[in-house]
């Protein structure tokens, strides 16, 4: 019983997270309420304090879900830096309000600091993935510590640049996911080598 249960409060807290998420990303986070959400879920707003008391709960374990579906550890392979690098653009485009509104950070101290910790384990995963692919001869050895930094700094930059860019224009107007990853690639591609540039282009033709 007590797996059934605890089976049962797992998919609530989801169907709530889904829910939220929905409503901050067509209304923005300051905007709705916690009565608005627990309409949204299907549930009682009883039954949504007692999930998530307050909704800066609500928005760490949106924060939390997010996080824990990008790996513990660096790619070590071109492979994997693309499907990184496309596995936040696509986390991204499904919560562009956690990106597009800085306020929410400033105004509640707690989800500043996971904001902190999320962005910190994302930038280590990217400089990392970059440092050992240079080691393993997939960069030149041009691509020094100090530029591999800057470059993640780049990346990292990049995609919040490409969320609130998006959210200002026409959907004829946006960058579509593809179009900015090929961006990214050209920020990268003249750093690979031939051993780079071959697996590159063989990850291009599957």
């Amino acid at each position: 019983m007590d797996v059934e249960k605890g089976v049962f409060m797992d998919l609530t807290k989801s169907q709530i997270c889904k829910a939220a998420k929905g409503l901050f990303n067509e209304k923005g986070y300051q905007a709705v309420s916690m009565r608005q959400i627990a309409a949204a879920a299907g549930i009682s707003l009883g039954t949504l304090t007692y999930h998530y008391a307050h909704k800066q709960d609500l928005m760490g374990a949106i924060m939390d879900s997010t996080i824990k579906t990008f790996p513990a550890t660096a790619p070590q392979d071109i492979g994997g830096l693309c499907l990184l690098l496309k596995q936040l653009l696509e986390s991204i485009a499904d919560s562009p309000f956690y990106f597009n509104d800085p306020s929410i950070y400033r105004s509640v101290p707690q989800l500043q600091t996971q904001n902190y910790a999320n962005v910190g384990h994302l930038f280590e995963l990217f400089e990392t993935a970059l440092k050992d692919m240079a080691m393993n001869g997939l960069f030149v050895p041009e691509l020094t510590d100090m530029r591999i930094h800057q470059l993640t700094m780049v990346l990292m930059l990049s995609h919040t640049g490409w969320s609130q860019y998006n959210s200002s224009r026409s959907h004829q107007q946006a960058i579509s996911l593809e179009e900015m990853l090929a961006a990214q690639w050209a920020v990268l591609y003249p750093y690979l080598t031939p051993k780079g540039k071959k697996e590159y282009e063989k990850g291009l033709s599957h």
